[in-house]
């Protein structure tokens, strides 16, 4: 069973989520001039349901049962009376879509209605975005509409921990301390996201494009596809969806008229003519003329720098062409100079020498048998044996006497233990020993000499 659903912030955020796709939605019309009153009217309707889902504290009720079945039968008759005919397929549907979201708050109480309501949410606003009237404009209300979610997100998680305490019996905050929670968190979720976002590449506007679909317009400047200027519908009113497409043969394809226009931010100049635009809310008129004046100062403050940039990349490029042959043979020394280092390194760390060395002690020593009679036979074979195992990383050191050794050997190679012990006694019994070693002792020695060789290779 789904969690039950009681902490305001969360009813707040999934109220702003909504709203802000419906503002999306209803931006699309916005020549039309009934903005305004289009998203107060929605956003009258769904404070009043999700106040209903709250007011249940995470438990269905009768009242919230009845006001969802009023709230259904309303949705149906305007999607019959108003919204289908005004709007027509595919738009009537999402606003009837919308109604029956309206209906759901009035049973949201758990975690399951609350994802359900944000999925919703992000249908709308992906419908309006992908709209063949959509663009960059949108962005004041997409942008939010990205934080608010993120917020929405967030503030479950932390009520979610807060049961958790209060259920353990453990101290879980106060108000002001969760709220700061909440908006350090989404302040760091957005934050990061933003700069992966940022150093991420991207697939270009103008490759949205599917020969047998539409275009997403978010970001367009200028024209729209077809001819009409960004935000107009073309032909016909409000309730003719298709009033705006293209219609074949008509002129450009979508994506050769998006590919010369999405490719840069808009100029000063474009975004005073978007703030111009009819039924432009005056809030956001006034918010894009100040970002114009910005824009407009930037340029100012950075051209002078940008043309510098630009004569000192010339100015290099000229260079690299006048020294081309140059930097190819350095690149080339220092390619050469870089195998070097690295064929040394690895010598180093390989050394051949020491292995060349112990191959021909085990054919001199273990394989012909040819060593020297007596005590210095057994010598010869305890050297052997040394530079067989520093060859292996058992690396005596002058300081290491033959016990100490013994134990390095022993640590290092388990399976070696006996045969070590044993030629290192033979050794120390002919290097300190008053008698010399005996010929079936040397050839012990030859046999254990060539059971270590052949268990380390």
């Amino acid at each position: 069973m789904s969690p039950a659903l009681t902490y305001r912030p969360v009813y707040l955020g999934l109220y702003g989520a909504l709203v802000l796709a419906i503002a999306c939605n209803a931006f699309l019309d916005i020549q039309y001039g009934s903005f305004t009153v289009e998203v107060l009217l929605w956003a009258v309707l769904l404070a009043y349901t999700l106040r209903v889902g709250w007011k249940q504290r995470g438990q269905v009720t009768d009242l919230g049962r009845s006001r969802q079945k009023a709230v259904l039968i309303l949705g149906a008759i305007l999607s019959i009376a108003f919204f289908i005919p005004v709007w027509g397929l595919p738009r009537g549907g999402l606003y009837l879509l919308v109604m029956l979201q309206a209906s759901m708050n009035c049973v949201t109480t758990t975690r399951r209605n609350l994802y359900m309501g944000l999925l919703v949410s992000i249908v709308m606003v992906i419908f309006a975005a992908s709209h063949f009237r959509a663009d960059w404009t949108m962005l004041f209300y997409l942008v939010p509409y990205i934080v608010t979610v993120v917020f929405t997100l967030v503030a479950e998680q932390i009520s979610r921990r807060t049961e958790d305490l209060d259920r353990d019996g453990r101290e879980s905050g106060n108000a002001s301390g969760q709220g700061a929670a909440i908006a350090a968190a989404t302040a760091t979720i957005l934050l990061v996201g933003g700069v992966l976002y940022a150093v991420t590449p991207q697939v270009t506007w103008s490759s949205l494009y599917w020969k047998y679909g539409q275009a997403g317009n978010v970001g367009l400047i200028g024209k729209m596809p077809g001819g009409g200027q960004a935000g107009e519908s073309g032909q016909g009113g409000s309730g003719n969806e298709a009033g705006g497409m293209d219609i074949p043969g008509s002129g450009d394809q979508p994506g050769e008229a998006a590919s010369a226009r999405l490719d840069r931010w808009p100029s000063a100049g474009e975004m005073r003519a978007a703030a111009r635009r009819p039924g432009m809310p005056r809030w956001q008129a006034s918010a894009i003329d100040a970002l114009a004046d910005l824009v407009e100062r930037a340029n100012a403050l950075l051209t002078p720098i940008r043309l510098g940039l630009d004569e000192a990349w010339d100015e290099f490029k000229k260079w690299l062409e006048e020294n081309r042959k140059t930097l190819a043979l350095s690149l080339i020394g220092a390619l050469l100079l870089a195998l070097l280092v690295a064929s040394w390194r690895l010598l180093r760390e390989a050394r051949p020498g020491l292995w060349l060395r112990s191959r021909m002690d085990y054919l001199r020593l273990g394989l012909l048998g040819y060593h020297a009679p007596g005590n210095a036979g057994a010598r010869q074979y305890y050297k052997a044996l040394e530079r067989l195992l520093d060859l292996h990383g058992a690396d005596r050191t002058t300081t290491t006497n033959t016990r100490e050794y013994l134990a390095q050997i022993c640590r290092q190679f388990t399976d070696l233990r006996r045969e070590s012990v044993e030629l290192t006694l033979s050794f120390e019994r002919a290097r300190y020993g008053n008698n010399a070693l005996r010929p079936d002792e040397i050839s012990r020695m030859r046999a254990l000499y060539r059971h270590i060789f052949l268990r380390v290779q």
